[in-house]
């Protein structure tokens, strides 16, 4: 893939990955503060506009004659006294209200890099189809026990165990016993389709 397909795929990753959460904003499923020195501020006013104005952004980057323009943006004038602070937005997401996924899963909290989601009482003897992913995942066992398979490698797992899955691996979940896991996706898997049922 060129340069520019990579960023044109980038850009469209973050545009997805945007829009949802942009959703979830507006839903009030997702609030977003930071520590401002003085204690918590509620910024999700504030998190709304900075994604609505990236989403035109990409938008606008996307559509400009079916290819991606890149520019510099304008120089601002810091004052010398002023400390530029990197980004310390959060977000939480309430239990009450995650997304839940085709397969069964639960989305937890996700940021343009990585997202994390929860399986909560698998059944046991359940076998899932072999599949491989665009996204690499790592994984923590809450309760029970399940044997996955990658690529000719066989990982038996149990409660307090944790697990790499690499990007584009084929591998195969056997559910032992009532399973309960907490894994982190990279890229998110909830974007792009890239966690249809294999």
């Amino acid at each position: 893939m060129s340069a520019p397909d990579r960023f044109i795929a980038w850009c469209k990753q973050e545009q997805a990955s945007l829009q949802q959460q942009l959703a979830l904003l507006e839903a009030s499923k997702v609030l977003t503060g930071e520590d401002r020195g003085s204690g918590w501020v509620d910024t999700t006013i504030e998190s709304k506009k900075r994604a609505e104005a990236r989403l035109a952004e990409l938008e606008s980057i996307l559509t400009e004659t079916g290819s991606a323009m890149v520019s510099k943006p304008a120089q601002e004038t810091i004052s010398p006294d002023t400390t530029i602070k990197p980004d310390t937005t959060i977000k939480k997401v309430e239990a009450a209200s995650s997304p839940r996924g085709e397969m069964g899963q639960k989305y937890l909290v996700a940021g343009r890099r990585l997202s994390m989601r929860l399986w909560i009482d698998e059944p046991g003897g359940k076998l899932k189809a072999p599949t491989a992913r665009d996204y690499e995942t790592v994984g923590y066992v809450i309760l029970g026990s399940a044997r996955l398979d990658v690529e000719g490698q066989t990982l038996n797992l149990k409660a307090g165990d944790s697990w790499l899955v690499p990007a584009g691996a084929m591998h195969q979940y056997t559910i032992m016993q009532p399973f309960t896991a907490i894994e982190a996706t990279a890229p998110p898997a909830e974007v792009h389709g890239r966690d249809a049922p294999a």
